[in-house]
């Protein structure tokens, strides 16, 4: 489900913790490329900061370091702040290489959040 804002609603809806990350990566939407602030994390999306409001819906790859540009999904958008759901979540191992190495502070010195493992039935 995408929302066109932020809301209380959609936090409590969240798959996974969020790690506060205060980094510079490149976006690329449509045939334009920029500079954002990545703000915070999980395996299943981010939030950027420094772009223009945004469409929900909208396509864009997010340059991560060290890896192939990620396909993400604006969810919402407000101001110059999006959230953005990726296409294919992050395999555990990348995202607390990400975190261990871009994390702000308090995240590196505890262990990263795990993502909730999925039982068979």
């Amino acid at each position: 489900m995408w929302l066109d804002t932020h809301s209380d609603q959609y936090e409590a809806q969240r798959r996974a913790i969020r790690v506060g990350i205060e980094l510079p990566v490149r976006v690329k939407h449509g045939a334009t490329r920029s500079t954002v602030i990545l703000k915070d994390m999980n395996v299943y999306g981010a939030r950027i900061e420094g772009l223009e409001k945004l469409r929900v819906g909208e396509p864009l790859y997010l340059m991560l370091p060290g890896l192939q540009p990620k396909l993400a999904f604006v969810v919402w958008s407000r101001d110059r702040v999006s959230g953005l759901e990726f296409e294919h979540r992050l395999h555990d191992e990348v995202f607390q290489l990400l975190v261990s190495d871009f994390a702000i502070k308090h995240y590196r010195e505890t262990p990263p959040p795990r993502s909730p493992q999925r039982r068979a039935a």
